[in-house]
């Protein structure tokens, strides 16, 4: 394995079998942790073979970020300026190793200092992602029709848990009808506080970049409130959330479009972590979302008035 670091013109150390990685380890075929002869420590990632156009596109977009001032986690680039490098039948990609501080679970819903400065990253992102053009090209994300085909496949696998979902749907027609009208920007696609590496209460850099693309501009915000909400759903308008929300507002990144359907796409993005949980046949997690799902289905007309109230202040 460590004779692959000259590709990036490195040369190998040793296998640091002893660190553990965050993020998801099913991002890729496998990862390890190795460091080079000077002691720095790298992530260094088999790539399966599906993954290889899109993640050279990552590489591409998160040199761009980095060097743009955005505190993300990027690939290094390789002696033929790629990202994603092939060897011995195999290809993969090496980023930085990064250290970071625990997320406490569950007190950080309560904490404003994070929100802020998730705010502060998801400003920035949208400042600046749009002078990265790597996906303009790729086909635009339609949730409606996700949600649809998640549907289609749970009536025959899992019936049960479909017939629970359909009155949910009712709820997110507002979202599905202004879906195609809402401003987009590059999003990190899977954003929220467990892909941070956290440097005390400040974002060290954010990792897995995996769903990265063009999406609603309000897209990473509604995933990381909906990870906070199922943590403590009281959170939604306390502590992180509405200090989220607020540093946007200042920041001129609120789009107003998308916050008036922003309780809508919070619930409409859990249709993909329900799919997560089914994949993972996680029974506990999947009981959890579907509470969770028709609570905010249920909480769609009070949430919206509530975040006014809190920024009007």
């Amino acid at each position: 394995m460590l004779d692959i670091f000259p590709l990036w013109g490195l040369k190998p150390g040793r296998l640091r079998s002893d660190i553990a990685l965050p993020g998801s380890p099913e991002r890729c075929a496998s990862r390890q942790a190795v460091e080079d002869d000077q002691g720095r420590v790298w992530v260094l990632e088999c790539l399966r073979p599906a993954q290889l156009e899109q993640r050279e596109r990552i590489g591409q977009a998160l040199a761009q970020l980095e060097g743009m001032g955005l505190p993300v986690l990027a690939y290094k680039r390789g002696l033929g300026d790629h990202f994603v490098l092939q060897h011995a039948d195999a290809h993969w990609q090496l980023s930085r190793f990064v250290p970071g501080d625990p997320l406490p679970q569950p007190d950080f819903v309560d904490d404003a200092e994070r929100g802020r400065h998730l705010g502060d990253f998801v400003a920035g992102l949208n400042r600046v992602g749009g002078l990265v053009r790597t996906f303009d090209a790729e086909p635009a994300f339609i949730l409606e029709e996700y949600i649809n085909d998640l549907m289609t496949v749970m009536k025959s696998r899992q019936p049960d848990i479909h017939a629970a979902l359909l009155p949910v749907l009712g709820s997110l027609v507002p979202l599905f009808e202004a879906w195609h009208d809402l401003p987009t920007a590059l999003c990190q696609g899977d954003f929220h506080p467990l892909n941070i590496l956290w440097h005390g209460r400040s974002v060290g850099a954010v990792m897995d970049w995996e769903f990265m693309g063009i999406r609603p501009a309000l897209f990473d915000v509604a995933n990381c409130l909906g990870c906070v909400g199922i943590e403590e759903p009281h959170a939604l308008v306390t502590g992180l959330a509405p200090a989220l929300l607020t540093t946007l507002r200042n920041s001129d990144a609120l789009d107003a479009a998308g916050f008036h359907v922003l309780p809508e796409m919070i619930l409409g993005m859990r249709f993909a972590w329900m799919s997560e949980w089914l994949r993972k046949n996680d029974h506990e997690m999947v009981a959890l979302e579907m509470k969770y799902m028709h609570l905010l289905s249920r909480s769609i007309d009070t949430l919206l008035p509530a975040w006014k109230i809190l920024l009007e202040r």
